[in-house]
C-alpha cells in the first residue's frame, strides 16, 4: 500500500535531505533516516534500519558515480577496502552480544564534534600537517596494500560489532593515516558504502524487513539530493569543502550522542 499525502511529503523530505547530506560528505542516511521513520512516521526499527540500508545503497552509487566520473576514486583501493570490510562485518557481526554500544557511541559522538570543530575551524590542510607532525604515518602508506586491508578490516569489523557508520570513519582514517585528500577520501568511502549497505539491505529485505513503498519514495528523492550534494562537492576547493564537511560531522557527532539519552 502506497502511504497517504502527508507520509509521502515526509519520506520525500527525509529521502533529499539524506541525499544531499551524505553525497556531500559521505556519511550514512540512518543519522537521519531511522529517527525520521521510527519516531516521525512509525516503522518498526528494524523495518527502518533495512530501509535506510538500501537508501545507502542508492545514495552511493548515484554520489559514488560522480566522484569516480571526476576521477577522485582510484578503484582498486575501493575494491581491497570493500572485501576486507565485508569479511570484517562478518567477523564482528558475530560479538555484537557484549558490545558496550551507548558508551563507544558517546565516545565517537564526541570525537567527531572535535574533529568537525576543527574542520570547521582550520580547514583540511592544517588539520592534516598538525596530525603529522605528531604522528608517523609512514608505514602505513609505504605498504599501501597490506594498510588498506587492515584498515578496511577494521572498519568492517566495527560496523558489523556495534553498527556504528563505517564511512565517516573510513574517510577520516583515509584522510589522516593514508594521506588521501579529502575529495577522494568521500568518493572512496562513498563507493564501499555501495557493497557494504548493500549487503546489509539484502540480509534485511530477505527478512522482509524493507518498506518498498517507502524505499521507492526515499530513493528517488535521496537520489536527486545525492546528485546535488556531490556535484557541489566535486566543484568547491578542497578548503571550503573541508568546513561543509566539518559542519556535517558536528552534526552527525551531536545526534549519535543525543540518541543515547532520548
Amino acid at each position: 500500500m502506497m502511504p497517504d499525502i502527508t507520509t509521502t511529503i515526509l519520506l520525500l523530505f527525509f529521502g533529499f535531505g539524506s541525499g544531499l547530506f551524505v553525497g556531500t560528505a559521505a556519511g550514512t542516511a540512518a543519522s537521519f533516516l531511522i529517527p525520521g521513520l521510527t519516531i516521525v512516521i512509525g516503522y518498526s526499527t528494524h523495518e527502518a534500519i533495512g530501509t535506510s540500508l538500501a537508501v545507502d545503497c542508492i545514495i552511493g552509487i548515484v554520489a559514488g558515480y560522480t566522484f569516480i566520473k571526476n576521477k577522485y576514486v582510484n578503484l582498486k583501493s575501493a575494491f581491497l577496502l570493500v572485501i576486507a570490510g565485508i569479511i570484517g562485518a562478518l567477523i564482528g557481526s558475530t560479538f555484537t552480544a557484549q558490545a558496550p554500544e551507548g558508551s563507544l557511541n558517546i565516545a565517537i559522538g564526541c570525537f567527531l564534534l572535535f574533529i568537525g570543530y576543527n574542520f570547521v575551524r582550520k580547514g583540511i590542510k592544517k588539520n592534516v600537517d598538525r596530525v603529522e607532525k605528531k604522528i608517523d604515518f609512514s608505514f602505513f602508506r609505504k605498504h599501501h596494500l597490506f594498510s588498506l586491508l587492515l584498515l578496511g578490516g577494521i572498519i568492517g569489523g566495527l560496523s558489523g560489532f556495534i553498527g556504528i557508520g563505517g564511512s565517516r570513519m573510513l574517510s577520516l582514517i583515509l584522510i589522516f593515516i593514508m594521506g588521501y585528500s579529502l575529495h577522494q577520501a568521500v568518493g572512496t568511502s562513498l563507493v564501499m558504502m555501495i557493497f557494504i549497505a548493500g549487503s546489509g539491505a539484502i540480509n534485511h529485505g530477505f527478512q522482509g524487513e524493507i518498506v518498498v513503498p517507502a524505499l521507492l519514495i526515499l530513493g528517488i528523492s535521496a537520489a536527486s539530493g545525492a546528485y546535488l550534494g556531490s556535484h557541489m562537492a566535486n566543484k568547491i576547493n578542497e578548503e571550503r569543502l573541508a568546513r561543509i564537511v566539518g559542519i556535517i560531522i558536528f552534526i552527525l557527532g551531536s545526534i549519535i550522542i543525543l540518541k543515547n539519552f532520548f
